[in-house]
């Protein structure tokens, strides 16, 4: 310093009373040397490790902010040597004695982002040698020329302490003047000798984007050939670029808040800290691209792990190292602020990225995530960040999602649901919104509270094509508004009737039964909603729908009551008549209630059940007794045809009703429930009931006519076919009640019986042979044994009755088949013999053997056929061996030629040809009287007369094969035309010899 006192012109800011002023204290305190060295050490290597970069750059915008002016920084590299060019407020004295000093900043009050006087301690992490040349002069600093103005003292306490610490001094404590000016176009650069084993690649790793949204005084960062520059931006956004970035351009949306702290909450700091009562924070969220792991900048980056969405950079009081949140109430206020900042920010974010700002569920990446994230987790529970989808603000306790609803179906269903949030896709989105109270509602929930809703059928029909999407089930939308075309507006779609166009009988319907649900047609244009209604229930609006919908059946029945109480409004009878027999023409199906209790009027404009009246000239009339039936009237069969009104259950012949769903005995039919008993039983009801009615009204004498009208009434006649192969109602009635020469129709026999002649008289009535065989007029043996085997006994025993002799074996055996195992009682008196008639049980017996055919009468004797023994039991006959047991056999042998040829043929063998005995005048004495007969086989042995026709019975009963006894006899005699008539022509039989013959 000159004599003045000024500076000397080469030292512009007196580095050497700095310099003097330091090595004074540490001479005076060597324990001051010590404490410097450690505490710039510790900031050096832990305190500012790998923040070089940023201090420097932060000091950079404090210069800038200094100077009014936007801060532009160089970073290049040159050799060994890092260098810093910033713009702003060049090098002072103040700042020079700043720099040489720990924690005493030339910047004070609320004014730029440094203020502990310590940044400018980084450089040590890289460099024994910084410097800094300004416009306005250059100042250096370096360990070992301190270490030598130490050593130069001679103070023996002081080389003690540099000893204790192996040499090591501060570096920064002693500043001296330099050369060296900034490049042009800059006000200030810190240059940087790296040391040994240190990268300018390492260092200048610190670089990004974070910096210029930390330090909005940073206008523009050159780093060699990278540029990171703020672009214009307005005050909620800003855009920067990076031209080394993946995504060169990135913007963020801000939202900032500032204040001053009152004097309360700034006592018992720190004199200098209480000068900065201003504090700012500002939250940043890239729209452009995801935040990755973040930490919290206080406005340079600290250690403390955030995991939100958006960056979070603010005044926050820091320790000594700068690189953890300081303890103590304005931390505590500041987070207050930043959670009304981060709601800021949603509210400022387009209502469809909010979701994407909702801080995640689970552990935060630290405690001072973890607390943010809750605390601004239970702020969004309480604020109207959500939007609706008709547009309102509400709380999360307030708002409702409908997962699986795309927009359209929101948009409709927004008014009946308030707070109803649009589609949420995501699953981790919907999650969130649980977790802040949103409702998830579902659609039954929006089917039950758009019934609160007024609107016109067109939104209906929209909602229903949308709600088809879905896929919702009936029971969901059971409750579903359903818009009808009288104007009313019902809750459900079941019952309802859905109309796939306009019909004239469809509107006169609706005119005609007010009850009608039938949808209006605006809500049914889209085939896609005409879908959703009929697959919760709806149906189908055509004629047989319309005619089986309960409004009908209902205006129906009442009609019908009104008539029992003699008080029926002949103009309702006529509107709801001629609308049942416009659907009917329509081609409906009336179903039994229908048909049942339709009224309408004769000539007289007397309301009459359909059921009673009947179509001009018909013959039903003449049939039934006990029915008061009239004519319908001419304004009926003027306006629709004969068929129409059969249909709608005017009697043109037999009425018929048919349901397609039976249950049990409920048609009003006679002795219909010994139907269900007998026919049905147990087992499952017919799929479709199809019954002629009123047949307890016939005239006895007039079923041959009655018969006939069902014959020529194809539903009528239809109805006597089997259901399930079990016998309709129908026929089950007339096979039972009918009359025919006052018998039942069981009780003849079609004329193609031929098996039953003599037995059942033939149908003395002229009716197609399939109709009396579905009414059970016998269509032969075979059924009759089927149905009714005794019946068949009974006519077959009885005398009064002529049976063909011819006839007779069969019907014996076929009856003993029958009737094996039935215990008939009491057996007929008479018995049926092989001349075909019937004698007293008594006198006959059963044929068992058969060369007693030659010694018993034909009138008492009864065919034994294949099993004589099951005859007699079923029977109680004896057995003719039985009754006329043989008392001798007369036979003298004698020799004679012996068929065995035929034997052989027949495969008899000529042994056994040869045992049999031949006498022509072979007798057998029974009861005292002799018999001459052919051929005889007992105990004793078996003989023949010699004649053909007993050789031939011995040899087919010595084959075992009595039906072969006609062609034994025409081999006997050469008879070889007779031999080819039975059959006997095949490679074992072979053809007698000349001799043989």
């Amino acid at each position: 310093m000159d004599v003045t006192g000024s500076p000397a012109a080469d030292d512009p800011f007196d580095t050497a009373a700095l310099r003097a002023a330091v090595l004074d204290i540490w001479r005076r305190s060597p324990a001051r040397l010590r404490e410097d060295a450690n505490a710039e050490e510790a900031l050096a290597v832990v305190g500012y490790a790998g923040r070089v970069l940023v201090e420097l750059i932060a000091n950079a915008a404090d210069a800038a902010i200094a100077a009014v002016q936007p801060a532009r920084i160089r970073i290049t590299t040159r050799g060994g040597e890092l260098r810093v060019a910033n713009t702003g407020a060049p090098l002072t004295a103040a700042g020079v004695a700043s720099l040489a000093s720990l924690r005493a900043s030339a910047k004070t009050g609320d004014a730029g982002v440094g203020h502990f006087g310590v940044g400018f301690t980084a450089v040590l992490a890289v460099s024994d040698q910084p410097s800094v040349v300004s416009t306005t002069g250059s100042v250096r600093f370096d360990a070992a020329d301190t270490a030598v103005a130490v050593a130069r003292l001679a103070d023996p306490a002081l080389d003690a302490v540099v000893a204790a610490r192996d040499g090591h001094v501060p570096a920064l404590r002693l500043p001296w003047p330099t050369d060296g000016t900034p490049p042009e176009g800059f006000s200030t650069e810190v240059r940087l000798p790296l040391r040994h084993g240190i990268a300018a690649a390492d260092v200048l790793a610190e670089i990004g984007d974070h910096l210029l949204l930390a330090l909005p005084a940073v206008e523009r960062l050159e780093v060699d050939d990278r540029v990171l520059a703020r672009l214009p931006s307005d005050d909620d956004t800003v855009v920067l670029s990076d031209s080394a970035a993946d995504t060169p351009v990135t913007r963020w949306r801000l939202a900032s808040r500032a204040g001053r702290w009152d004097a309360a909450r700034l006592a018992g700091l720190p004199t200098e800290q209480r000068r900065r009562a201003r504090w700012q924070l500002t939250w940043a969220h890239p729209t452009t691209r995801p935040l990755g792991p973040d930490v919290l900048y206080a406005p340079t980056p600290t250690d403390e792990p955030l995991g939100l969405p958006a960056r979070l950079i603010g005044t926050f009081p820091v320790d000594d190292t700068r690189r953890h949140l300081a303890a103590g109430p304005l931390v505590e206020a500041l987070l207050d602020e930043a959670v009304a900042g981060y709601l800021d920010l949603m509210a400022a974010t387009d209502p469809d990225a909010r979701l994407g700002l909702l801080p995640a569920a689970g552990l935060g990446r630290g405690e001072l995530d973890s607390t943010l994230r809750r605390r601004i987790t239970d702020a969004v529970r309480g604020a109207r960040l959500l939007v609706s989808a008709s547009g309102e603000a509400v709380r999360p306790a307030d708002a409702v999602m409908l997962p699986g609803a795309d927009a359209d179906l929101v948009a409709l269903a927004a008014e009946a649901l308030p707070g109803l949030l649009p589609p949420v896709g995501d699953t981790v989105a919907r999650e969130a919104l649980r977790s802040l109270g949103v409702r998830t509602v579902t659609v039954a929930d929006l089917s039950t509270a758009l019934g609160a809703l007024a609107r016109d059928a067109r939104f209906w029909g929209r909602l229903y094509a949308v709600l088809d999407e879905t896929g919702a089930a009936g029971d969901d939308l059971a409750d579903l508004p359903v818009p009808l075309a009288g104007g009313r507006t019902v809750l459900g779609a079941r019952g309802c009737l859905v109309a796939d166009g306009p019909a004239p009988w469809l509107d006169a319907a609706v005119a005609a039964v007010p009850g009608l649900r039938l949808v209006h047609p605006d809500a049914t244009a889209d085939p896609v909603a005409r879908r959703l209604l009929l697959r919760i229930g709806a149906v189908r609006a055509d004629a047989t729908g319309v005619l089986g919908d309960p409004a009908v059946l209902r205006a129906v029945a009442e009609l019908r009551a009104d008539l029992e109480e003699d008080d029926v409004p002949v103009e309702r009878v006529v509107a709801v008549g001629t609308a049942v027999l416009d659907l009917v023409a329509a081609g409906g199906a009336p179903g039994a209630d229908v048909s049942g209790d339709l009224l309408l009027t004769t000539d007289d404009d007397e309301p009459w059940p359909v059921t009673e009246l009947t179509l001009p000239g018909s013959p039903l009339a003449a049939i039934l007794v006990d029915a008061e039936l009239e004519p319908v009237g001419s304004h009926w069969t003027d306006g629709w045809s004969d068929d129409v009104l059969r249909r709608a259950g005017v009697l043109g012949g037999f009425r018929v009703i048919e349901d397609t769903a039976p249950t049990g005995p409920d048609h009003d039919l006679p002795d219909e429930d010994r139907w269900w008993d007998e026919v049905v039983g147990n087992g499952p009801p017919p799929a479709v009931l199809t019954a002629v009615a009123d047949l307890d009204l016939v005239a006895d004498d007039r079923w041959p006519a009655a018969l006939q009208l069902i014959a020529d009434d194809r539903a009528a006649r239809d109805s006597l076919a089997p259901v399930a192969g079990r016998p309709s109602y129908t026929a089950w009635w007339l096979g039972r009640f009918a009359r025919l020469a006052d018998r039942p129709p069981t009780a003849w026999r079609l004329p193609g019986a031929a098996d039953l002649v003599g037995l059942f008289d033939p149908l003395p009535v002229p009716l197609p042979e399939p109709v009396a065989a579905a009414i059970g007029v016998r269509n032969g043996a075979a059924q009759v044994l089927a149905d009714d085997p005794v019946d068949l006994l009974r006519r077959f025993c009885d005398p009064a009755r002529t049976v063909p002799a011819v006839r007779v074996p069969a019907l014996t055996a076929a009856l003993t088949t029958a009737l094996a195992g039935v215990r008939v009682a009491p057996l007929p008196s008479g018995v049926r013999v092989l001349t075909g008639t019937v004698v007293d049980a008594g006198d006959a017996a059963v044929l068992d053997l058969p060369w007693f055919a030659a010694v018993v009468d034909p009138a008492r004797t009864v065919p034994g056929g294949a099993d004589p023994a099951a005859v007699a039991g079923v029977f109680d006959l004896d057995l003719v061996s039985e009754r006329h047991p043989v008392e001798r056999v007369t036979a003298t042998p004698t020799s004679a030629v012996r068929p065995t040829a035929a034997g052989a043929a027949l495969g008899v063998t000529a042994g056994a040809v040869a045992a049999v005995g031949v006498d022509p005048d072979l007798r057998v004495r029974i009861a005292g009287t002799d018999h001459r007969v052919p051929w005889w086989v007992s105990v004793d042995g078996a003989w023949v007369d010699g004649s053909a026709a007993g050789w031939g019975r011995m040899l087919a009963w010595l084959a075992g094969d009595w039906a072969l006894r006609h062609t034994a006899t025409a081999w006997v005699v050469g008879d070889t035309p007779g031999v080819v008539e039975d059959g006997l022509t095949g490679p074992a039989r072979r053809r007698p010899s000349a001799e043989e013959s």
